[in-house]
C-alpha cells in the first residue's frame, strides 16, 4: 500500500501539477505588454481592455504633453536602469516615444543604448509631474500584464 503525497502550492486547492498543467502563453504576455489593452482584449475581456488601454495610454500621453522625460539608461548611474524598466513596461508607447525624440538614427548609433534622449524639457513647469506621469502609465501596464497572466490561468475571472 503505498501513500499518494500531494503538496498544496497555493491555499486554493490546487496541487502545482495542476497548477503547471495551465500554462500561460509566453505570446500572449508578450502582445499584452507591447500593446495596452490587447491581452485582455484577445481573452475576451472587451470592457476591462477598453479602460485599461484608455487608462495607460491617456497617463502616457499627459505625461509627454507635460514634457515629461522617458527613462533611459545612463552611464555610471545603475538606478536608471531600474527607472527605464519602468518606463520600458509601456510597450510599444515607449519605442514611439523614443523613435519620435531621437529619430532612425539616434536609435542605431554606436553608443546605444547610452546615447538616447529621453525627450522632455526640464526647465518646463510639468517636467517632473510628466516624468512621474511616463513612469506610472509603463507600471500599470506591467500590472495589466500580470492580470492577463492570472485570467489565462484561470486564476481569476
Amino acid at each position: 500500500m503505498t501513500a499518494k503525497k500531494e503538496t498544496r502550492a497555493s491555499g486554493d486547492g490546487k496541487t502545482a501539477a495542476e497548477e503547471a498543467a495551465n500554462p500561460v502563453s509566453k505570446p500572449l504576455l508578450l502582445v499584452a505588454w507591447l500593446v495596452p489593452g490587447l491581452g485582455h482584449w484577445l481573452l475576451g475581456k472587451r470592457l476591462r481592455a477598453v479602460v485599461f488601454a484608455a487608462v495607460v495610454t491617456a497617463s502616457f500621453l499627459t505625461g509627454v504633453l507635460l514634457h515629461g522625460e522617458l527613462a533611459v539608461p545612463q552611464q555610471n548611474s545603475p538606478l536608471s536602469w531600474f527607472f527605464t524598466f519602468g518606463c520600458i513596461g509601456n510597450g510599444v508607447l515607449y519605442f514611439i516615444r523614443l523613435l519620435w525624440v531621437n529619430g532612425f538614427d539616434g536609435l542605431f548609433n554606436s553608443s546605444f543604448p547610452f546615447g538616447l534622449q529621453g525627450g522632455g524639457d526640464p526647465v518646463a513647469a510639468g517636467f517632473f509631474y510628466g516624468k512621474t506621469f511616463l513612469y506610472t502609465a509603463g507600471l500599470m501596464n506591467l500590472l495589466v500584464v500580470l492580470d492577463v497572466h492570472d485570467i489565462a490561468r484561470g486564476d481569476k475571472s
